[in-house]
Formats: structure tokens, C-alpha cells, sequence
């Protein structure tokens, strides 16, 4: 379903989906349930969880997303694609298990901003600026508040997740307050992980976990462990 540019859909709750795109949610390319052109706002609506969540949002430009719920996220629950100076607003909302991810950031130059989020379930990562895009780059940026994990982070094999990740060649940066993380002790999971961004058919290399720099801009008083 497309949402035109400058306009409000709000489905007062309900449940929707679209017929599966592919054998397995770990396919690449699948197609959104939803597609927001520049400026469109989405409200109150559940996404169908599993293969009929399919890539759940895919964000154009501007966009709002207000108490959207993932039910089971299925490739990733929502991507932002616009390019420089353009916001995804994601305001309240949750989502629910995330084999891969819950964030895609894709859109060189823009900002998703979460406020009052919740997850449920297994996660393996919270959000991701885009690794190996095609002309890869950057900056991104992300600014996120009052974000509670209620489950683990792991990844599908029972191995350790981590909540971000960013690109620190490229001049992401994440910007963290307020958070409550289900059991977390320091470095369990992993908040803010620093890698190098490449291009298309290399491999992107992880830091490690960092705190406090001008990529990750998060201290450990922001996390709160429950």
C-alpha cells in the first residue's frame, strides 16, 4: 500500500498484511507492506507478523510512523530510503521478534528519530546503518529516547546481538537517552557497535563496542537494566 506524499492514513488498529514474497523471512528484496512517499504520516496500525510482514515500511522522504506495531518482524520492520536532510519520525509503537533486524538505514544524509519505543522477543540488532549499500556512505544519523528492550538480543543461532550499529568512516552517528535493556550488564548486550562501511562485495568489519565518542554518543548512565 502506498501512503502519497503529505498525507495520513490511520487504521485505527488494524491487522494487515500482504500475501508472502518469499520462502523464508531471511530473503533479501522483499516488498513493503507499506510504502511512505515524502511527508506521508502512518497511525495506529498493526503489521502482520511473519512472511505476510514481508519488509514491513520502506520510508521515501519524511515520514511519521505513530504507534505502529510489528507483530513478528519478518526481513526488517521498517527502512529508511530518503536521502539528505529527510526524518523518519517513529513515535511510540513496538515490535516483535527480529531475526535480522528492526531498523534499516539506508538513506545517505538523513535521521531516523525514536521516541517511546518497545521491543518483545528475541532481537539480534535494534538498528543498523546500511554495511555494503550500493555507493555506500554516509553520514546517518540516529537519535533515540525512551527505547525499552524487553527481550534478549541474540542472533537466530544463540549467539550474542547487539543493538546498533553504525559506520564510523562514513561519520554516522548515534545519539542514545534513556533506555531500559531487559538484563543488560555492561557489554551484554552490546549497545553501540562501531564498523567501517564498504562498498558492494566486501566485507564491512566490526570494532567492537563503544561509549562516549563522536559516533556513539552514549554514556552507560543511559541504560537502565531491568
Amino acid at each position: 500500500m502506498t501512503i502519497p506524499a503529505n498525507t495520513t492514513r490511520d487504521y485505527g488498529f488494524q491487522r494487515i498484511g500482504i500475501v508472502a514474497q518469499a520462502s523464508n523471512c531471511d530473503d533479501e528484496g522483499q516488498k513493503p507492506v507499506f510504502k511512505l512517499e515524502d511527508g506521508a504520516s502512518l497511525k495506529n496500525v498493526i503489521i502482520a507478523g511473519g512472511l505476510n510482514g514481508s519488509d514491513g515500511v520502506h520510508c521515501e522522504g519524511n515520514c511519521t510512523l505513530e504507534n505502529v506495531h510489528w507483530e513478528d518482524v519478518c526481513e526488517d520492520a521498517a527502512t529508511m530510503l530518503g536521502g539528505s536532510g529527510k526524518i523518519m519520525k517513529v513515535i511510540g509503537g513496538s515490535a516483535s521478534h527480529a531475526s535480522d533486524k528492526i531498523f534499516q538505514h539506508n538513506g545517505k544524509g538523513s535521521t531516523i528519530q525514536i521516541t517511546n519505543f518497545s521491543t518483545y522477543g528475541d532481537v539480534q540488532r535494534f538498528w543498523a546503518s546500511c554495511g555494503n549499500c550500493s555507493s555506500n556512505g554516509g553520514p546517518r544519523y540516529l537519535v533515540a529516547t525512551g527505547v525499552t528492550i524487553n527481550g534478549k538480543v541474540v542472533k537466530p543461532d544463540g549467539s550474542a546481538g547487539y543493538l546498533l550499529r553504525l559506520n564510523s568512516n562514513y561519520g554516522d552517528k548515534a545519539t542514545i537517552r534513556s533506555w531500559k535493556i531487559k538484563g543488560w550488564t555492561k557489554g551484554n548486550p552490546k549497545v553501540c557497535v562501531q564498523a567501517i562501511g564498504v562498498q558492494p562485495g566486501e566485507a564491512q568489519t566490526n570494532q567492537g563496542e563503544f561509549w562516549n565518542t563522536a559516533y556513539c554518543d552514549v554514556k552507560e548512565s543511559d541504560i537502565t537494566s531491568f
